[in-house]
C-alpha cells in the first residue's frame, strides 16, 4: 500500500507570510479570477433534487392500426384499433465534482502578512479568515468545470454528466435500445463554411445546398422546431416567451452573427455594409442578456455568449439554439443533489464535519495531516432535457477576424492571459540575480 502525505503548499495565500496580494513591497501580483454571474447557467435554471433516478415514458405518436382510416359503413361493425409508439428517458445518478485549496499550515492562519491590503466580498464585507478563501477558490476550480460539462459533459466517464452535446443528438434509442427518432435533435454539420454557406453542409445526414446562407438554414430549423411545438398536445398550447429561446455560441461568433444577419436584412451586396446597415446593426446589441438579438419570423431570440466547450478550432465554433421552457413547462434543467441530506444523515459526527453552503448546491469539509489543512469542496450537478427535439445545434461554423480567438477557459489553449500559469512566488524566497559581468 503507497502512503501519502500532504506537504505544505507553496501557493499564495491572502494572509499569512507569502500575501497574494502584497502591496508591502514593490511587487504587484494580479489577483485571481473569480467568475462574476453567468447568464448561461442561470437560464439553465437549477433546482435541488434527492432523486437518483429521473424517468419518463413519452408517446411520441398515436395513429389507426396499420394507418387504416376510422369511418365505417355498418353501425354494428367493430371499430377499428389504435397503436401509438413510446420513448423512454432515463436519466441516472448525478455527476461528482470535487475541487480542493492549496494545504495550508495551520499555525499561520491567524498571522496577517499585511494590514495595508485586506480583502472584500462583492458586498463590500471583510474577508477575515483564510478558511473562507480557501472555499472560495476551491469553489472557483468546480465552477469551471461545470461550465465545461454542461456542454461536453459524458456520463460514460466515471464522475461526469452527460452535457448538452450529448443530451441533443441524432439517432436516439430509449434505455431498452429501441430507437426513438421522433425525438431527435436538429444538428448541422457547417463543414467549417464560413456563414455564407457552401459545400458539404448536412442537417441530420441530409445535404443541404450550398446556396443558403446560415441564417437561411437558422430560420429554416426554427420553424420546423415551432411546427412540432404545435403538434404537441402539451405544448401546443403554451405561450412561448422572448427569452424561453435563446442562441448560445462563443462571443466570437456572436459578433459574426450579429454582422451578418444585419447583411442578410439589410444589404444590398453582402460585401458592403451602407450607413443604413450600420445603424440597423447597432439595433441588435444589448437585448435580453447583454449579448445581441436576432428576430426570426417576428421572434426575438436574444443571444448569450458563452465560450466554454464550444470554440472548435482558431477561427471555428458550434452553435445551439435551445429552448428551455414555455408556459411553465421545463424542457431543459439543471439539477444538483441537495448537500443538505449529508449533515443530517445520522452517521456520528456528519453534522460536526460537513457543512452545505449555498442553500445545498455545495458540501465543504476539512481534511487535515498534523497540522497541514485544506479545505474541500463537492457538488453533484446533472442535466435534464426532456424534448430534445426542440433543440438546434449548428456545429463547425468559421468566422475568422483581424484578432485572435480568446476564451476565458484557463485549460483552453486560446485562454487570454497565457502568461498567468506562472506560479506566484513568495518575494522573500527568491534568489538574487548575479550582476552581470
Amino acid at each position: 500500500m503507497e502512503k501519502r502525505r500532504s506537504s505544505v503548499s507553496e501557493a499564495a495565500t491572502m494572509y499569512a507570510c507569502c500575501g497574494l496580494f502584497d502591496l508591502c513591497t514593490d511587487r504587484d501580483l494580479m489577483s485571481l479570477s473569480f467568475e462574476g454571474q453567468q447568464p448561461f447557467l442561470d437560464w439553465l435554471g437549477w433546482q435541488a433534487s434527492n432523486q437518483c433516478i429521473e424517468r419518463k415514458s413519452f408517446i411520441s405518436w398515436v395513429r389507426p392500426e396499420e394507418c387504416a382510416e376510422a369511418y365505417l359503413a355498418d353501425p354494428c361493425a367493430d371499430p377499428i384499433q389504435g397503436e401509438f409508439g413510446t420513448c423512454d428517458f432515463l436519466l441516472e445518478d448525478f455527476g461528482r465534482l470535487r475541487a480542493t485549496s492549496p494545504v495550508r499550515d495551520i499555525t499561520f492562519n491567524d498571522v496577517q502578512y499585511c494590514a495595508a491590503q485586506p480583502r472584500y466580498r462583492l458586498d463590500g464585507s471583510l474577508i477575515e479568515d483564510v478558511r473562507e478563501w480557501d472555499v472560495r477558490v476551491a469553489t472557483e476550480i468546480l465552477i469551471q468545470s461545470l461550465q465545461r460539462l454542461v456542454v461536453t459533459g459524458n456520463a460514460a466517464t466515471g464522475g461526469q454528466f452527460d452535457g448538452l452535446l450529448r443530451l441533443h443528438r441524432t439517432n436516439y434509442v430509449d434505455p431498452t435500445g429501441r430507437p426513438c427518432h421522433m425525438m431527435d435533435s436538429i444538428v448541422i454539420d457547417w463543414n467549417q463554411n464560413d456563414m455564407g454557406g457552401g459545400a458539404g453542409i448536412t442537417w441530420n445526414g441530409a445535404a443541404v445546398g450550398a446556396g443558403f446562407d446560415l441564417v437561411d438554414v437558422l430560420l429554416a430549423a426554427w420553424r420546423q422546431v415551432k411546427r412540432r411545438i404545435s403538434w404537441s398536445s402539451a405544448l401546443a398550447s403554451r405561450a412561448w416567451s422572448p427569452g424561453n429561446t435563446v442562441l448560445v455560441m462563443p462571443g466570437f461568433l456572436a459578433h459574426c452573427l450579429l454582422d451578418h444577419y444585419t447583411c442578410w436584412s439589410v444589404c444590398p451586396d453582402s460585401t458592403i455594409l451602407t450607413y443604413e446597415g450600420r445603424q440597423f446593426r447597432e439595433t441588435l446589441n444589448g437585448g435580453l442578456f447583454g449579448f445581441g438579438q436576432i428576430s426570426l419570423d417576428g421572434d426575438t431570440i436574444p443571444v448569450i455568449a458563452y465560450d466554454w466547450g464550444l470554440i472548435d478550432g482558431p477561427t471555428r465554433g458550434t452553435i445551439m439554439m435551445l429552448t428551455n421552457e414555455l408556459g411553465g413547462m421545463r424542457l431543459i434543467n439543471g439539477q444538483y443533489l441537495d448537500m443538505r441530506a449529508p449533515g443530517a444523515s445520522g452517521y456520528p459526527g456528519a453534522r460536526q464535519k460537513f457543512e452545505y453552503l449555498d442553500g445545498g448546491r455545495l458540501l465543504t469539509w476539512s481534511e487535515s495531516d498534523e497540522t497541514c489543512i485544506h479545505q474541500r469542496v463537492e457538488m453533484r450537478p446533472r442535466i435534464l432535457s426532456w424534448a430534445p427535439w426542440a433543440q438546434i445545434r449548428i456545429e463547425d461554423v468559421r468566422c475568422g477576424g483581424p484578432g485572435p480567438v480568446i476564451s476565458p477557459d484557463p485549460c483552453d489553449t486560446s485562454f487570454f492571459p497565457e502568461t498567468s500559469f506562472s506560479a506566484a512566488e513568495c518575494a522573500e524566497d527568491e534568489e538574487e540575480e548575479e550582476p552581470l559581468q
